[in-house]
């Protein structure tokens, strides 16, 4: 994937991302969760029909749900008490602080995917690799192996059910059994294909040399320093807003009113703008190619 968002230099893109997950995470104003959230489903559909986002978008909700669910019965803060739950207060504080956290993790894993197809392996590593080689190798190789893994525990599964070993029938003992087995097995392919990795790396000749290369060359372009300039004034607007109070929603010890001031309008409005910024490049793409 090359287009769009993906097509610019991965400095902007990767800036981005990373911004957006500070935000989600020191932002709780339920209207900014709220737009972003929207804004990254809209991305996913855009880049690639959200076809990644339907293959883990039931076990976001579940995720998602969980923590709104146990949030207010493990935490009794709040001043408003709804009702009481085998004597435990559940207060509207605790339940509008689940909602919060579930809307915040929500926006961040669907950026994740996002990221995925915007920021490939070879992108990150041209990023870090001539800074922290071996920390940008191995950060590689671990978002590699989690699909990797995934893969080839069900292929094994699959050869082991041929031969009568079964992780879903049986006894509650004899299914851990089984499934001890494969990942004895999983676990030694992949010890094995990491030896035949690091040799085929050595002679290679991977880390003799501290001036490193990269196989792609990407260059920053007007396109890219306005993009850049753009997500960086943005992102710092609203972590100016943020310092300043604007914007701020207040759970404990009582929830805040939701305001639409003249401040928080203003608030929002540049988070249309910083969250727009990709969605106006894929947007532009797509006229151009009409």
């Amino acid at each position: 994937m090359n287009r769009g968002f993906a097509s610019l230099h991965p400095s902007p893109c990767f800036l981005y991302y990373v911004s957006l997950v500070i935000l989600a995470m020191i932002i709780y104003h339920p209207l900014f969760l709220s737009l972003a959230l929207c804004a990254q489903i809209l991305l996913n559909i855009m880049q690639d029909g959200g076809k990644k986002l339907k293959e883990s978008i039931k076990y976001f909700i579940f995720l998602g749900l969980l923590i709104f669910l146990i949030n207010p019965i493990i935490s009794h803060r709040g001043q408003t008490v709804l009702f009481y739950f085998f004597d435990n207060p559940v207060t509207l504080e605790a339940v509008i602080y689940g909602f919060v956290m579930m809307m915040s993790l929500l926006t961040i894993l669907v950026a994740f995917i996002s990221y995925n197809l915007v920021i490939t392996p070879d992108k990150f590593m041209f990023l870090f690799s001539s800074i922290f080689p071996k920390t940008a190798f191995m950060c590689m190789m671990a978002m590699r192996f989690v699909p990797v893994l995934r893969k080839r525990s069900q292929d094994i599964a699959l050869v082991q059910k041929t031969r009568g070993t079964d992780t879903s029938t049986g006894s509650f003992v004899q299914r851990i059994k089984n499934g001890m087995q494969i990942i004895i097995i999983l676990i030694t392919w992949s010890l094995e294909e990491a030896i035949i990795t690091s040799r085929s790396m050595r002679a290679r000749g991977y880390g003799i040399t501290k001036d490193r290369t990269s196989y792609f060359d990407y260059k920053m372009t007007k396109r890219d320093w306005t993009v850049l300039g753009l997500i960086i004034l943005s992102f710092g607007n609203l972590l100016y807003c943020w310092h300043c109070g604007i914007g701020y929603f207040q759970v404990y010890p009582e929830v805040s009113a939701l305001t639409l001031d003249i401040d928080t309008g203003l608030f929002l409005a540049a988070s249309l703008i910083y969250l727009a910024i990709p969605i106006v490049i894929e947007g532009a793409e797509r006229l151009i190619w009409l």
